[in-house]
């Protein structure tokens, strides 16, 4: 008799668990908590599941959690041979990503993920989403397709009574450190003052460059070689002599040379013998290695500047006079 009753026993046990089990899919993750009530100052470990009929070689997974009840510590796995994947953390959300070289078999525990209480409060663990990986025909990962999402939600109540904070170790597995960004003592997030930051600085550059086109404006309206009147060169003696030629473009050489942008054909003009060009609100001739002469003086090799009426002669005969 007593046999008997053991038999049914077990057969009800047999039944439940493979109830259980069937209850999640073949491919499927979901979370658990051995306990939904603290104190604050406590440690809330959360469980990550999963069961999986294809070996796998990692993870993924987000939870959500309020930052004014919750403080996320770290992540650990105790499937063999997972490597925790340091990622940016966000206020708010948990990410946690694991992966090995080897492909494992998956049934049961992913990873424990803790959290520190701060305040008494009631708030839930949400987990937004969650991934197997493999390693497909390419030899790149992959996501695991079909995995089914079970249990998402975790409550919790967290009593307002201060516990003396207790530091909670993994048993074992690979540690995966989870630390959100810094709060400001206001309470604000470091990553939306940096992004007030931003948008003052490009708020700043918006006016000053609304502001500098009507400087320059004002600026070039009073010291620059355009507002002078474009300039020019009246050839008074060699080839093209009674020509005005204007200085529409600058900077121009002036020489024999067809290449030259003003051409003298000119045995004493060497192939380039000048250059004109502005600098500093100015224009000025440089000598390129000919005869050069600026109000009868020799210029060699420098540069000089000009002013409306100098009489400028290159080589012996070539002579032109500047006006702008």
């Amino acid at each position: 008799m007593k046999s008997l009753k053991a038999l049914i026993l077990a057969t009800i046990y047999t039944l439940v668990f493979v109830m259980s089990v069937s209850a999640q899919s073949a491919e499927s993750i979901w979370l658990t908590s051995n306990t939904t009530a603290y104190k604050t100052g406590e440690t809330v470990v959360v469980t990550l599941n999963a069961a999986s009929t294809t070996l796998i070689q990692g993870f993924t997974f987000q939870i959500r959690y309020d930052p004014a009840c919750l403080r996320p510590t770290n992540a650990s796995s105790p499937v063999p041979g997972m490597n925790g994947l340091p990622l940016p953390q966000l206020t708010g959300l948990v990410d946690g990503s694991y992966a090995s070289t080897t492909p494992q078999a998956i049934y049961g525990i992913l990873a424990q993920v803790r959290f520190i209480t701060l305040k008494g409060c009631q708030t839930n663990l949400s987990l937004e989403s969650a991934a197997l990986a493999i390693r497909n025909e390419g030899g790149f990962a992959a996501p695991l397709a079909g995995v089914v999402l079970g249990e998402k939600n975790v409550a919790l109540n967290i009593d307002k009574e201060v516990v003396e904070a207790q530091a909670v170790q993994p048993e074992s597995g690979a540690l995966l450190q989870l630390t959100p960004p810094p709060v400001t003592d206001q309470g604000i997030p470091g990553w939306l003052i940096g992004a007030l930051t931003v948008l003052l600085v490009v708020g700043g550059l918006i006016v000053l460059f609304k502001r500098l086109p009507q400087d320059d404006k004002s600026k070039a309206s009073k010291s620059s070689p355009a507002s002078l009147g474009t300039a020019s060169l009246q050839i008074k003696h060699g080839p093209h002599a009674g020509k005005s030629i204007a200085l529409t473009k600058l900077p121009i050489h002036i020489g024999r040379d067809a290449m030259n942008e003003i051409r003298i054909d000119d045995p004493h003009v060497i192939s380039q013998h000048v250059r004109i060009f502005t600098a500093q609100n100015d224009y000025y001739l440089m000598d390129l290695g000919g005869e050069t002469y600026i109000n009868g003086k020799a210029i060699r090799k420098s540069s000089v500047a000009l002013k409306s009426g100098d009489v400028v002669r290159l080589g012996k005969s070539t002579l032109f006079v500047f006006g702008s």
